[in-house]
């Protein structure tokens, strides 16, 4: 809209890929769907997609947790947690317990299922990782990775 209003010319729906790849957040965008097709083609006979796997590894490093604490670590509300655990538990991969300290809270944990099948699974993240850093120089990636965090750091 502000490119139409500035340039007459310029139809807006017909903006050329070169003028959205100036844009951050279009690039990021880009970025983000490979990854989860990165993820997606590999977890899908496990039935588990993106957002589930980042749980699933946060509750590999430690389950028994409350989902306010396990939305801390990956970075989610509560509310968005609440929906991934529950497609999860019809997965049979978490259960949730009650907090026997705080009744009003259940603490999530991983199944058998989903210990079973973790060994298969948690060795996915690296395997991104070293493809897109075989990509670029080290130096690059250590740059990269710094503004990345940042970028994530919370206003």
């Amino acid at each position: 809209i502000i490119l139409y209003a500035k340039y007459p010319c310029y139809n807006y729906f017909s903006l050329a890929m070169e003028d959205l790849r100036q844009h951050i957040c279009f690039n990021i965008g880009r970025v983000m769907r490979k990854v989860y097709e990165h993820y997606e083609s590999r977890l899908a006979p496990f039935n588990l997609t993106a957002p589930q796997y980042m749980v699933f590894n946060a509750l590999w490093i430690g389950d028994g947790i409350t989902i306010g604490e396990l939305g801390q670590r990956v970075s989610l509300d509560g509310s968005t947690i609440t929906g991934i655990l529950d497609r999860m538990e019809k997965n049979g991969y978490v259960e949730r317990r009650q907090n026997s300290e705080d009744r009003r809270s259940a603490l999530v944990f991983l199944t058998a299922k989903a210990r079973d099948i973790g060994p298969r699974i948690l060795h996915f993240a690296d395997e991104l990782d070293a493809s897109l850093r075989s990509q670029f120089p080290a130096k690059d990636m250590a740059v990269f990775e710094r503004v990345l965090r940042g970028l994530g750091e919370p206003d």
